[in-house]
């Protein structure tokens, strides 16, 4: 049996405060901490009603599940990049980010809700900083005893970093768009 991505991706939102001066309504400057402090994380991903929550309330599913859970990666299992990620499935010893996280404690209530659903078979819940998938040397070479050849990151992992990646960083600053994944 395989193991398959969750992945879902949010924007980090600041909220503007206004100042009437003189007449004039004039938005107050903050500074970086300060503007943290009054942000929220908002799913990116499009969201359906889900008929499932109201037809069969006995199963706790999500009241939304995603338009397109392909947006922005196309769901391959893809165990090299799993292993990049969060350290899942990782049997080359490959370089990773970070260990799984666990979910952030700002999640947005959408994702929350889909994290909850079916809890019992997911697992390595985790997120990641488009920063950090960024920073990360993507170019390193490893040994697939399976088809006993040398591999490259770059190629195995060619289709999240020429799609994914740049789909991400047309939403925003490198430091307010973030994956959530998880693993099931």
């Amino acid at each position: 049996m395989g193991t398959d991505i969750w992945f879902f991706v949010e924007k980090r939102h600041f909220r503007d405060e206004y100042e009437q001066i003189d007449g004039t309504w004039r938005k107050i400057k903050k500074s970086k901490a300060e503007l943290n402090d009054t942000a929220t994380w908002v799913s990116a991903d499009k969201w359906n009603v889900n008929p499932d929550y109201y037809l069969y309330p006995e199963d706790k599913t999500a009241k939304l599940k995603p338009s397109d859970p392909y947006e922005f990666y196309s769901g391959d299992r893809n165990y090299d990049l799993f292993s990049i990620l969060s350290n899942t499935r990782n049997d080359h010893n490959l370089k990773f980010i970070s260990l799984p996280r666990g979910l952030p404690v700002d999640i947005s209530p959408e994702l929350n809700e889909i994290a909850s659903d079916n809890k019992n078979d997911f697992y390595d819940h985790s997120w990641l900083l488009l920063k950090d998938l960024i920073s990360f040397k993507w170019d390193e070479n490893y040994y697939c005893d399976q088809f006993m050849e040398y591999r490259n990151i770059m190629d195995t992992c060619s289709g999240f970093i020429n799609e994914t990646i740049p789909k991400l960083l047309k939403l925003g600053d490198a430091e307010d768009v973030r994956v959530i994944f998880w693993f099931g």
